[in-house]
C-alpha cells in the first residue's frame, strides 16, 4: 500500500543544535515535505552541507542576517521542486516553493514565521496572503500553507482568547477556499502551528515530540489520496564469502559437464552459464537479504536510536500530566542526554572519516566519496521524477535506470534508413568509390 502524502511541521526554536534530532524525525516520521520554522539559521554559520540529510535534496531555506527567525522546507528527492523566487517579499518570512507530485498533480507549499512580537493588531502578512494566494494558484493546482503563524481564534483555533490577526487569517482561508486542518494546541494550549489546504480529500493530523528543548510539538499532516513519488524499500543479497564451501564449489565447476549446455547460440549459451554458476554460488556460499531504505542514515547507531525513543517516551508521559514536575524533569533529561549521544555519535563519524582517509586503506572510489562528504560536496544526487516520452511517470530507481537504458540504446542503434545513407555517404569519398557507378537515390526527408 502506498502511503499519502506526509507533511512535517514545526517551530524549532534553533534548529543549529538540533539537527541530529531533525534528522532522527526525518527517519522515524518519514515526511516527503517538512516546513521548519524559526530555524535561526545565519548563511556564515550554517552550510548547505550541514543541512542535507539522506533521501531529501538541500534544503530551500530563508535566512535572516541575524540570530532569530528563519525558515527552512526539505523536500524529499524523487520530488521536482522549484523556489518561486516572483512570490517572495523581503519584509515577510514566508517561503513559496512549487512541487511536483504524480499523476500531473503539483502543490504550490508556502512556508510561513510570524514573529508574536510583532503584535495581535499587524495585519501586514495577512494582507500579504491575502494578495499573493491569487498569484500562487497559477503555479500550482493545489495550495498549502504550513508554518508558526502566532495568532490566535477561541471559534476557529480553540484559543483562550481573540486577536485581530486571528480573525484575519480566518477571513483570509475562508475567501481563498483554504481548510485548517490542525486541531490539537501545538504549543501550550494554543494552536500556533498551522496547516491550511485547498484539499477537498481528508487530511489526518497528529502532534509528536518536539526537536529538543522547542515547546512546539511536531504536526504530521497526512493527505489521504494524495499520492508522492516513494523509492520503495529495495532487498538485496548480501554473500557471506568467508563460510563459503569452496572445496564443493571447486569441485562442482570442474566435473560439470559444460559442454552439454554451450551451443552454437553465443545468448543462449552465456544465459546458462551465468545461470549455472549462480545457482552454484547460491548452494555453496551462505547468504542474507537485506532491505535498505533510500532515507537509512549511514552511521546512525543503535545507540542513537534508543536514545530517541526514550525522549519520545519522556515527553508523552509529561504530556498526559502536564503539571507534573518531575515528569518534566524526566522528560528534559532525556533531552540532553539524546543530545549528547547524538553528537558523540557524528564526531565517532567525522574522526572515523579522518583516520580512514589518512590511512591509504581505502579503494579509489570509497576514498573519492568519503572525501566529497568530510568536504561538504556530499549532495545528494537522486533523479526526481521523470516523464518517458509515451507520457508515464517514471518514480523508482529501476523504473528510471530502465527509461535511460533504452533511450541511450536508440541514440546507439543504426536503423536500416542510417545504415543505407551512412553508405551513400561513405562510398562518395574518393578512396571508397567503386570501380563502376554506384546508383542510389534516397529520400529527399533523408537526405536533409
Amino acid at each position: 500500500m502506498v502511503a499519502p502524502f506526509r507533511l512535517l511541521c514545526t517551530n524549532a526554536f534553533g534548529l543549529s543544535s538540533k539537527l541530529g534530532d531533525f534528522q532522527h524525525a526525518l527517519l522515524q516520521h518519514n515526511p516527503d515535505v517538512a516546513v521548519v520554522t524559526e530555524t535561526k539559521f545565519t548563511t556564515e554559520e550554517v552550510q548547505v552541507s550541514d543541512t542535507i540529510f539522506p533521501g531529501y535534496s538541500p534544503p530551500f531555506r530563508l535566512d535572516r542576517t541575524a540570530h532569530g527567525g528563519g525558515d527552512a522546507i526539505w523536500v524529499r528527492s524523487t520530488l521536482p521542486a522549484l523556489i518561486i523566487d516572483e512570490l517572495a517579499a523581503p519584509q515577510h518570512e514566508v517561503l513559496w516553493v512549487s512541487i511536483q507530485l504524480r499523476a500531473g498533480h503539483k502543490i504550490v507549499l508556502g512556508g510561513v514565521y510570524w514573529p508574536g512580537s510583532c503584535g495581535p493588531g499587524d495585519l501586514s502578512l495577512i494582507h500579504h496572503l491575502d494578495d499573493t494566494l491569487p498569484l500562487a494558484r497559477q503555479h500550482g493546482a493545489s495550495l498549502i500553507l504550513a508554518g508558526d503563524f502566532n495568532v490566535h481564534n477561541r471559534a476557529w483555533l480553540n484559543s483562550s482568547k481573540t486577536t485581530p490577526a486571528g480573525e484575519a487569517l480566518e477571513d483570509t482561508c475562508v475567501a481563498h477556499l483554504l481548510t485548517q486542518h490542525v486541531q490539537t494546541p501545538t504549543r501550550g494550549d494554543n494552536t500556533l502551528d498551522l496547516v491550511m489546504s485547498t484539499f477537498n480529500s481528508p487530511v489526518l493530523t497528529t502532534a509528536t515530540p518536539p526537536l529538543g528543548r522547542s515547546d512546539h510539538v511536531i504536526v504530521l499532516s497526512d493527505f489521504v489520496g494524495i499520492l508522492p513519488c516513494h523509492e520503495l524499500a529495495a532487498k538485496r543479497t548480501v554473500w557471506r564469502y568467508k563460510s563459503a564451501d569452496w572445496y564443493r564449489l571447486r569441485a562442482f565447476l570442474r566435473n560439470f559437464p559444460w559442454h552439454d549446455i554451450i551451443t552454437d547460440d553465443p545468448d543462449t549459451s552465456y544465459e546458462r552459464v551465468t545461470k549455472t554458476i549462480g545457482g552454484a554460488i547460491a548452494r555453496f556460499v551462505p547468504s542474507k537479504e537485506l532491505t535498505t531504505r533510500p532515507s537509512d542514515p549511514k552511521l546512525w547507531t543503535p545507540e542513537c536510536t534508543a536514545a530517541m525513543r526514550e525522549k519520545d517516551k519522556r515527553w508523552r508521559s509529561w504530556r498526559k500530566h502536564p503539571n507534573d514536575l518531575s515528569l518534566k524533569q524526566a522528560f528534559l533529561r532525556s533531552v540532553t542526554t539524546a543530545v549528547n549521544i547524538l553528537r558523540r555519535s557524528q564526531e565517532a563519524k567525522e574522526a572515523s572519516i579522518r583516520h580512514s582517509l589518512s590511512t591509504g586503506s581505502l579503494k579509489d572510489k570509497e576514498w573519492w566519496t568519503k572525501l566529497k562528504y568530510a568536504s561538504g560536496d556530499g549532495c545528494n544526487t537522486d533523479i526526481p521524477l521523470i516523464v518517458d516520452a509515451g507520457g508515464r511517470e517514471l518514480a523508482t530507481s529501476h523504473e528510471k535506470s530502465e527509461a535511460f537504458a533504452t533511450f541511450f540504446s536508440r541514440k546507439c542503434s543504426v536503423t536500416g534508413q542510417d545504415l543505407l545513407l551512412t553508405t551513400y555517404l561513405t562510398l562518395l569519398q574518393p578512396e571508397h568509390r567503386p570501380s563502376q557507378p554506384f546508383i542510389f537515390a534516397p529520400p529527399l526527408s533523408t537526405v536533409c
